[in-house]
Order: structure tokens, then sequence, then C-alpha cells
């Protein structure tokens, strides 16, 4: 089984049990809610158009129907009525693409298990009553699905993020991130224009070279839960010694309610960003580099005035140890950062908003040394007792010395809370809004465990444990 994430608000948690097989948990009370094959047919909505409840009620997987929730019974029931007649737009990785909408029964699916055809299609789905609302066709596989509950976004292999009024299904824009790149770069126009020319512009080979589903080398994309549908997203960048060489450590923030591109983030790390995660309000962004030591937190410049130089907000320390990150994930009052990576610790973060204001962070000399003694400590193990006697290793214990002293100490803040975990297993984690003080964390072994966080800095208390069925 596979654990693939929780929703927007971490009251389920969907997991892939079996090839094609998609089950979606509760999580408070703990159980199954649903259970339904991806490689459902599409249903002639035209058929149930005269009672669109018959074939959407806007249940909610918990059995509940909230009140926030009947602007999402108007959005499925608008869904429902659409015909199949879509806007059709004419290397596979054995996972599928699942978007819940909160609560509710609309699920978003894209399955690249099945075929390179299929891996394009993306499906809406009615989880209660087991049938496709409508289906979109794409002319390259569907990488990611993010969307609220005004806003569905599809980033694309091909580099493209398209942006629907979930309403209707009606596209509204396209988003090409290599048009953004040129727009932000002029340098690169002359060498993505030579790309193109050089390449058969229906295969966009060059692009899905970059774009594998398997490289790390991959666009990132989130959106904020609320209404106002503050779309953030990476952006390629050339590196400074080569200008044929990119790499993603941009971000643009853009405002999908309103289809326009807001404020620009120009290298947040170094090296690509392996790792994004969005707040409710849209109002910070968390970034995470291909290494995974360093975590950073900008604004978006949402509801304020922006200010590029002073946008970074927090800056942690993940560890010396370099890792993938998986997962970046806000609380529901921005309170708390946790981190999910393959290693053996989930990390969560403390957001302290008196220590926000006009934060300096590391300059690229500073990050150098950084990285210049995790490379030591690799060699040292970290630990004086071993290596204070051994004379091949007291230079470089002397080395990591000095360059930690060389980095200021408040750009150094470790996490607030952990939990230890298995580190040849895959995690996800979820906090949930009904119960702040508490984490979800769901692993591929089968466990859903719920742990309380600390009231000072140490590790998390293990509560509940539950398993898959």
């Amino acid at each position: 089984m596979k654990v693939l994430n929780f929703n927007q608000d971490a009251t389920c948690c969907v997991v892939y049990t079996a090839p094609h097989i998609v089950s979606i948990y509760n999580c408070d009370p703990f159980g199954k809610c649903f259970e339904l094959d991806s490689r459902l047919k599409s249903t002639n909505t035209n058929k149930h158009a005269d009672n669109a409840n018959n074939s959407m009620d806007g249940s909610n997987t918990s059995g509940n129907l909230r009140d926030e929730e009947v602007e999402n019974e108007i959005i499925e029931e608008s869904l429902t009525n659409l015909s199949n007649n879509n806007n059709n737009l004419t290397s596979m990785d054995d996972s599928v693409v699942v978007e819940m909408l909160f609560s509710t029964s609309l699920v978003a699916i894209a399955d690249r298990s099945q075929s390179s055809i299929k891996s394009k299609r993306l499906k809406i789905v009615n989880t209660k009553r087991k049938s496709t609302i409508c289906e979109i066709s794409f002319s390259h596989a569907i990488v990611d699905v993010v969307m609220n509950r005004k806003r569905m976004c599809i980033l694309l292999e091909s580099d493209q993020i398209f942006v629907y009024d979930i309403s209707c299904m009606k596209p509204l824009e396209t988003i090409d991130l290599w048009e953004d790149h040129i727009k932000n770069n002029t340098a690169a126009a002359g060498i993505v224009s030579n790309i193109r020319e050089t390449s058969d512009p229906k295969s966009h080979t060059q692009r899905k070279r970059r774009n594998s589903l398997r490289s790390r080398l991959r666009p990132r994309m989130v959106l904020s839960n609320d209404d106002r549908s503050i779309l953030c997203y990476t952006s390629y960048s050339s590196t400074k010694n080569q200008s044929d060489s990119f790499v993603l450590n941009d971000i643009v923030v853009y405002d999908a309610l309103n289809v326009t591109p807001l404020n620009y983030l120009n290298s947040v790390h170094k090296g690509n960003i392996a790792c994004l995660a969005i707040n409710y309000d849209g109002k910070l962004i968390a970034t995470g580099s291909d290494k995974g030591t360093i975590i950073r937190i900008y604004s978006t410049g949402v509801d304020c005035e922006f200010n590029a130089s002073k946008a970074l907000k927090y800056e942690f320390r993940r560890g010396s140890r370099t890792c993938n990150l998986y997962q970046l994930s806000f609380d529901r009052k921005s309170s708390m950062l946790g981190c999910v990576g393959d290693t053996d610790t989930i990390h969560i973060f403390k957001l302290d908003p008196e220590s926000s204001d006009e934060f300096p962070g590391l300059n690229s000399q500073e990050e150098q040394l950084l990285d210049q003694n995790d490379e030591i400590q690799k060699h040292t193990n970290g630990d004086d007792k071993k290596f204070v006697r051994d004379p091949s290793k007291q230079l470089s214990h002397f080395f990591s010395k000095r360059i930690k002293a060389s980095i200021p100490n408040q750009n150094l803040r470790r996490d607030y809370a952990h939990i230890s975990m298995n580190e040849s297993l895959r995690y996800c984690l979820g906090f949930p809004g009904e119960f702040p003080n508490q984490v979800y964390v769901a692993s591929d072994d089968g466990t859903f465990k719920v742990y309380s966080l600390p009231s000072t800095p140490g590790e998390c208390i293990l509560m509940k444990t539950s398993k898959f069925d």
C-alpha cells in the first residue's frame, strides 16, 4: 500500500491500497469512508442533468454536512450538469495523483499507472456514487493537481499549469513556466528559442526530459485553501556560471481567482526547490531545497506592501544530513510547520511572529560555509569523543568549530518538536484543524498514528495507533 496525502483540513486521508484502488479514510473517528476504482468509466452527465442531486449530492465523507460546505454542494451540482464535451487538448510513474475537495465527495484522480494515454486524463469523481462526473484530457502527463472551493490547477509534464473555475470546469488560464522564465530573464529567450527550433513542437521532448516524473528537477505548485486562491509555483532561473543551465529556485506568487501574477521571489535557495507549502490564507510560503537541510518561510506579499529584499520571515535548520523532502505543511493557524523527509525524524517548527520581522537569513557566503560544515561533519560523525584522539580528524574538527562560529546563531534555529520514525518507510503528516494540539501521521506500513504536541520543546507523545484495512 501507499499513503498518498491528507486533504486540506486533515479530516481525511487518501491511501492507494492496491493497483487502481483508492481508499479514503476518515481521521476522527478513524475508519474507511469510500473505496473506488480509479479505472471508473465516465458517466454520461447529460443523462443526469435534470436531476443533479441524484448524481452529486454533496455528501461529506464523515457523514455530516457542515455549514461551510453548502457552497461545495453547489459546486458539485454544477459539475454534475456538465456534459462530457470538455476542452480536449491533444516514462511513466507507478502512482496516482489524488486531490480531495476538503471533506466532500468531490475527488480529482489521475492514474499514471495504467498507460501513457490515461496518465493525461483527469477524472472528477463522485466517491459516494462511485461515478465519474467529467473527464478532461491533456496533451501531456499530469504531474500534480491542487484545488480549493474556487479554483483547480493542474500541472503537466510539459511545464504548464492549467487554471480552471471549479464551479463549471471552465479553463481560465494556461501558465507556461518557460514563458514566465523568459519574461523575468530576457537572456534566456534565445536559449529557449533555440531549444524549440531544434525540437518537435508537438513532442516537447526537451521539456519532458527536464520535467520527467522521476526527475528531481520538477516544478512544484501549491494553492491556498481560502477563496482568494493564491497560487505559488516554482520558476526557472539561469545559473550564474552557465547561461544555458537552469535551476528551479524562483517562486511566482499568482492570484488564481483573478488570474494575474502578484509577486516574484528570486533565488529562495541556492539549489533547486524540492518542496513547497502555503498557509491557509496564502500569506506565507515555505520552501525546502533539494539538499533538505534548510527550511525557509517567505511572505507572499498578499494584503501587505511587498518588499522582495525583506520577504524572508523565518529560517530553520532541519539537520546536517542531506535528505529528500517529501512534505512541508502548515497548521491551520500558521503557528507550526511540519517537515517530512526520508530520514528517521519528522520535524515540527514553531513560528513565532515576534521573531519574524526583518529576519536577515543566511547570505550566500554563510550558506556555503554551512555546506562545508556539513561535509566535514560527515567525516567526523559529529561526536567529539570518538575522534578527539585521532590526529586525522582533529583538523576537521577544528575547521568545523571555526565554520560554526562564523555563522550567526540566530540563523540556526532547530525544531520545536519531533517524531522518531522508521527511516525505511514513507510518511505523510497532517495538522487537524479541529484539534490544534494534535498531529496525524500516516505511513506506508498501514498505520495511522495520532500524536500530541509537547508543551515544551521535545518529542511528540503518541496517543493512538490505528490500522488501514
